[in-house]
């Protein structure tokens, strides 16, 4: 494990990786080592990756779970190997990984949008609260912009360029970017900092203003509204983010400009995600077409 200290400490130092993907990389190396028997990584063979996989299997593990764990320690060897430790018994190319299925990605349609908003709404029509105005605040924010959770939760309101329509956050890899809001967001962001009685600097705070809003309260208060908007399919917090691609998408946005609204590096990525989703969708459209009414309707008869 020094070993890999010592890759982390340099990925740190380079922001090669965030603080968040060094501590994942951290645990998946301690489940491997855990698993096929703590030993020196140098000591590694094709057959010690093999073992992973099938007793991960049978403690029920999933394929993209395993496969992240075998990514996380390929990672670190690969550096190793770089700083010059000799692999006798390992053949990183032949490293076997098992395969994912490819999901289709999640997003919400305008009316659900619509219905996870209203649901805020009559919550806020009983009685405005700092948490029901907050949560307001954030999911516009999502949904307007497309930023990651971790991101908007590390906005500070210094951050926030009123004049230009613009917030300041500090992406995946410690990339910096730019989101930009609508004069509504902005709205729903003063309506919310109107009501806070702190001197927080981070712009989404705790309900007594004493630390910045962390991810796990934001689950709580998205898992809340998620059961009063009586939106049938299942999502997550995180689906926001797929839903501003995959609605801008379909209304004819260049892949480069949500590319670059998202934060992705390379617009692969983006079409990873979306491509498929976005052309179903067209599909569904299509079908809608005046091209079809020739199928007969009201006067069929089965």
């Amino acid at each position: 494990m020094q070993l890999a200290e010592e890759c982390f400490k340099d990925a740190g130092l380079t922001d090669e990786l965030c603080p968040a993907s060094i501590k994942k990389y951290r645990g998946s190396i301690k489940n491997f080592c855990l698993v096929v028997g703590y030993r020196k990584l140098e000591d590694l063979s094709n057959e010690d990756f093999d073992q992973f996989i099938i007793r991960m299997k049978e403690k029920g593990a999933s394929n993209s779970r395993i496969a992240n764990i075998i990514a996380s320690v390929k990672w670190v060897i690969v550096k190793l190997k770089k700083r010059g430790m000799i692999l006798t018994r390992l053949n990183i190319p032949e490293i076997k990984k098992p395969r994912i299925m490819k999901k289709e990605t999640n997003y919400l349609t305008e009316k659900e949008i619509g219905m996870f908003l209203d649901c805020i709404k009559r919550d806020m029509a009983k009685r405005q609260t700092v948490k029901n105005i907050r949560m307001m605040a954030f999911v516009t924010i999502l949904l307007q912009t497309g930023a990651r959770i971790g991101e908007v939760l590390s906005i500070n309101i210094d951050d926030i360029d009123r004049e230009n329509r613009e917030i300041k956050v500090i992406g995946k890899g410690r990339k910096p970017r730019t989101l930009f809001v609508r004069n509504e967001t902005l709205y729903w962001i003063d309506a919310y900092l109107s009501v806070r009685k702190d001197s927080e600097r981070a712009l989404f705070a705790t309900q007594d203003g004493k630390s910045r809003w962390k991810q796990t309260d934001v689950g709580r208060s998205f898992r809340k509204y998620k059961s009063l908007s009586g939106i049938k399919k299942e999502f997550v917090i995180h689906t926001f983010r797929h839903t501003f691609a995959t609605q801008y998408l379909m209304k004819g946005a260049g892949i480069n400009v949500v590319q670059t609204a998202l934060g992705h590096s390379d617009p692969v990525t983006t079409l990873k995600y979306y491509a498929a989703t976005v052309e179903k969708a067209k599909v569904r459209e299509m079908i809608n077409d005046k091209h079809f009414d020739f199928i007969p309707k009201s006067d069929l008869r089965l």
